[in-house]
């Protein structure tokens, strides 16, 4: 019974295990609660936002190219309304609007080249011009900022592109 009793009793390295292996779960239960009830609430809260800041922002391009088209216009209050309706969504945004005239050149071997050429003026429009909008964000938002720093995932600035043919 006696040499039973022995080999049953911890020595103290045991014990130190034992503790640092209680230690160590708790530091790890620790990290995994701040990840589930902390930060991927606010992910998921800032993906959403963002998403639907980006989808509003398409429809605002959208509803803007279909107005200045039918309209066969670009006066300084359209550009002044679109630029607070695209601000009001919370990104820094650089938003360019440039007309395309067509252009036609012959060439020496007598075909013929169509081309679309930047124009100065974007206030008169003429049919066949195509009107462009292109919205670049300039800054980085909560949400990437949160995925570069805990997951690592480089995320780039947000960029639309649209154009439309004035009718």
């Amino acid at each position: 019974m006696q040499q039973g009793y022995a080999e049953r009793r911890q020595v103290p390295g045991d014990l130190v295990s034992r503790k640092m292996n209680g230690f160590l779960s708790r530091i790890i239960s620790l990290v995994l609660v701040f990840l589930m009830l902390i930060l991927a609430p606010l992910l998921y809260s800032y993906c959403v936002t963002e998403m639907e800041n980006r989808r509003q922002l398409l429809n605002e391009v959208t509803s803007f190219l279909d107005v200045v088209t039918d309209k066969k216009s670009i006066t300084n209050d359209d550009m002044n309304e679109f630029y607070m309706k695209t601000a009001s969504y919370g990104m820094v945004l650089d938003v360019q609007i440039s007309r395309l005239v067509k252009t036609a050149t012959l060439e020496s071997d007598g075909n013929v080249n169509v081309t679309y050429i930047a124009a100065d003026d974007i206030s008169l429009l003429n049919q066949k011009d195509v009107v462009q909008i292109k919205l670049t964000e300039k800054s980085e938002s909560a949400y990437q900022k949160i995925l570069n720093i805990f997951i690592g995932v480089d995320d780039e600035n947000y960029s639309l592109t649209m154009a439309e043919m004035v009718h």
